[in-house]
């Protein structure tokens, strides 16, 4: 199964992707989860014959995702696998970035998007692992449908041959499934689209873990999703029947028509699983035989391309040298003409020129003339101006003189109205004066109070900031006192605990001291009765005891034995005893340790306590509150 996607980024946003062969419906399905509420991409493809009805895909994407397999040395109809760790090629990281920036661009801060494009299929992990880094959860919903369709279909469309579209369609679905395997996906068909759509809808919703903001209208689905769509048909029986189309096919669309009703069956896997190793074995064979024919198809394409341009190029010189050529026959054929039309103009010239010759001069005689005309002309007019402007002085001067006239005597009336205003603007000046002398002196005293304040204010601040530092030392001082004192309390409780442990230890002990003593009084009692017994001269003992073992009455026996039993059981107590006495001593310098310790922990919190009582200074301020509370 594929690796897992980092998770370490935090997961905002959905990402509907769309996936299946071309000419499967991915364009239909991908309208619909629109109308379902995902967003589309700001830049669409336009629609094509192809695909009347749009093809709702990202223009930028689509040619970065071919630009990429460009860079691999592949295209879109490239039935082989990638090569091998493309992903940390050099190719790979340099599109990771401008993938980023294109799905930003496209859907913006859209919550859940749609992205389709059938050539993601090739590359599938790659584009997962983008959005991923990126916050955004894949959610695959892969469209399968019958490989006879799609190979007619492509074949109308493109061209392509009924084995490479069977290859094609192989190559897609097989890396399609593996790759998404470990996610929440939904598997659908063609048919189950066209049939009943607001099923799939709930299914799909149901299965990827979203939940479809909008509810269409029904009436523009049903317009969309026409039957129309559904150009070529075929069964799964014609499939089936079909002898040219191969087993491996036909397996594989057998187990996704399984996944779609039963996803979660391990069956289909297995099967889709020997199909893909047993593809990519034959396709390590054949496919460098194949597609080394297709580059040499491709570099002769090249190579044709190239002589057409280089023809074309020698087509439009010989046509531009067939022109230059008719261009001088013309030329040549004219010659004539122009140099009997050259003469003729030649003696044409000649007689306008002696013509000319003869206006030359009868123009420089008139010019004569008409200069002495000129030079009397000027005179008679220069005259003239003088006269005008010495009539033009004299009015002036007459004008000038009334204007004077009229001017003496508002100067008059000025002169008296300035003086008048001369001595009150003075007045005014005195008074300002003596307004503004004054104003400067309440100036400099408020100065001097500005100064004084600044000062109060300025040794107010330090002693505010001194304050506020003594005040935060004393704050820390109580917090540390306080972490110790907490310490030293947590300390004392499991002191007193421990204590309390040895103290029922003790007592246990002294039970147990208790029991062993009795037990102990209980054993010299016997012993004391035996040796009394022992001390007393029996004659039937004396008697018995000359007789055989065998004869010896049950009860002398008894008796024989009972002072040994009594000495194996008070050495036995006696051991006890001596062992007990050493676990009590024991009990007894563990617990004077602990003690010892517990009043010593003791003394150093009741110093401390005493201690930060006397140095703690009452609360002054609010800075203080704080630590008392906790305190």
């Amino acid at each position: 199964m594929a690796k897992k996607p980092d998770r370490s980024v935090a997961v905002t946003r959905t990402a509907i992707l769309v996936l299946g062969m071309h000419r499967s419906g991915t364009s239909a399905l991908t309208r619909l989860v629109n109308f379902l509420g995902a967003a589309l991409p700001q830049h669409l493809i336009p629609a094509s014959k192809s695909n009347p009805r749009g093809q709702w895909e990202s223009k930028p994407l689509v040619a970065l995702q071919d630009e990429l397999l460009a860079g691999l040395d592949s295209s879109w109809d490239d039935w082989r696998a990638p090569p091998p760790r493309w992903r940390e090629s050099d190719v790979a990281a340099g599109f990771a970035g401008r993938i980023r920036l294109a799905i930003d661009e496209e859907y913006g801060n859209a919550p859940m998007f749609v992205l389709k494009d059938p050539h993601v299929c090739r590359t599938l992990p790659y584009w997962m692992s983008i959005l991923e880094k990126s916050g955004i959860r894949s959610a695959p919903l892969i469209i399968i449908r019958n490989p006879l369709e799609v190979a007619e279909s492509l074949r109308e469309r493109d061209g392509i041959s009924f084995e490479k579209a069977m290859l094609l369609w192989l190559r897609h679905y097989l890396d399609v499934e593996y790759e998404t395997r470990h996610l929440q996906r939904n598997i659908v068909t063609f048919d189950a689209l066209l049939e009943d759509w607001k099923l799939l809808a709930v299914q799909s919703a149901s299965r990827l873990g979203v939940t479809w903001t909008r509810q269409p209208p029904m009436q523009d689905v049903r317009e969309f999703l026409d039957n129309e769509l559904h150009n070529h048909r075929s069964t799964q029986a014609e499939l089936e029947a079909h002898t040219e189309v191969p087993y491996w096919v036909k397996a594989a669309y057998r187990a996704l028509a399984l996944l779609c009703d039963e996803p979660k069956s391990a069956d289909p896997k297995r099967e889709l699983d020997k199909v893909r190793q047993a593809f990519a074995e034959s396709a390590k064979i054949f496919g460098g035989v194949a597609f080394a024919q297709t580059d040499e198809l491709k570099q002769a394409a090249i190579e044709v391309a190239a002589a057409n341009l280089r023809g074309n190029a020698a087509e439009a010189l010989r046509t531009e040298l067939a022109r230059v050529s008719a261009e001088r026959t013309a030329l040549t054929a004219r010659l004539p003409a122009l140099e009997r039309d050259l003469t003729q103009a030649t003696a044409r010239a000649n007689q306008f020129e002696r013509v000319s010759h003869d206006f030359e001069t009868a123009l420089n005689q008139v010019r004569a003339e008409a200069k002495e005309l000129a030079v009397a002309s000027d005179d008679y007019q220069r005259r003239a101006e003088e006269n005008e402007r010495r009539a033009a002085g004299l009015t002036k001067e007459v004008e000038i003189l009334r204007r004077v006239t009229a001017d003496a005597a508002e100067l008059k009336a000025l002169a008296k109205h300035l003086s008048e205003r001369t001595e009150w603007i003075e007045k005014e000046l005195k008074t300002q004066h003596a307004k503004s002398e004054k104003m400067k002196g309440d100036l400099q005293d408020a100065h001097a109070k500005t100064i004084s304040l600044s000062t109060e204010l300025q040794a107010a601040l330090a002693g505010s900031m001194a304050a506020a530092k003594e005040a935060h030392a004393h704050e820390t001082r109580a917090t540390k006192a306080q972490t110790e004192a907490r310490q030293h309390q947590e300390a004392l409780a499991a002191a007193r605990a421990r204590i309390s442990e040895l103290q029922a230890d003790e007592q246990r002990a002294q039970a147990e001291i208790s029991e062993l003593r009795a037990e102990l009084a209980e054993s010299w009692a016997i012993s004391d009765e035996i040796d009394r017994a022992a001390a007393k001269p029996s004659l039937h003992i004396v008697e018995t005891a000359s007789a055989p073992e065998a004869q010896k009455p049950a009860d002398v026996q008894v008796a024989a034995a009972a002072p040994r039993e009594a000495d194996t059981r008070v050495h036995r107590i006696e051991e006890d005893l001596r062992f007990e006495r050493m676990h009590v001593k024991q009990l007894e310098h563990r617990l004077t340790t602990w003690m010892g310790l517990a009043s010593a922990a003791l003394r150093k919190f009741t110093r401390l306590g005493r201690q930060s009582g006397t140095k703690r200074n009452p609360p002054r301020n609010r800075l203080a509150a704080p630590s008392a509370s906790r305190t």
